[in-house]
């Protein structure tokens, strides 16, 4: 199992916009792509991390399935009317993708 993670930084004064934008894009495309509630997460810096520095995280089995998702989304007639919303709100350059692997505890030692 995978985490996909979604960084951007908003615009100095766009955070609190931005961070509504998302939660309507997760409605209205991340559902319709089959990312759900409890796969998705919006996480906003506070202490150690830039004041409008804003990540998006999908839980997913395997590289296919965030592809086929990146696939789909651009399906969603949605979807480019949030991209033109979310270039006015966040810095240019700024919007990257990471993947990190999730490692099981073994706190049994097993």
């Amino acid at each position: 199992m995978y985490i996909a993670r979604w960084h951007l930084t908003a615009r100095f004064g766009h955070k609190d916009e931005t961070l509504k934008l998302l939660q309507k894009w997760e409605i209205d495309v991340a559902h319709r792509i089959g990312w759900r509630p409890g796969s998705l997460r919006i996480v906003a810096g506070s202490i150690g991390a830039g004041d409008t520095d804003i990540e998006m995280e999908v839980k997913i089995d395997s590289f296919t399935d965030l592809e086929a998702a990146w696939t789909d989304m651009g399906r969603v007639p949605y979807q480019a009317e949030y991209q033109k919303k979310l270039s006015d709100l966040i810095v240019a350059g700024s919007s990257r993708w990471s993947v990190h692997r999730i490692v099981e505890s073994d706190a049994d030692g097993n």
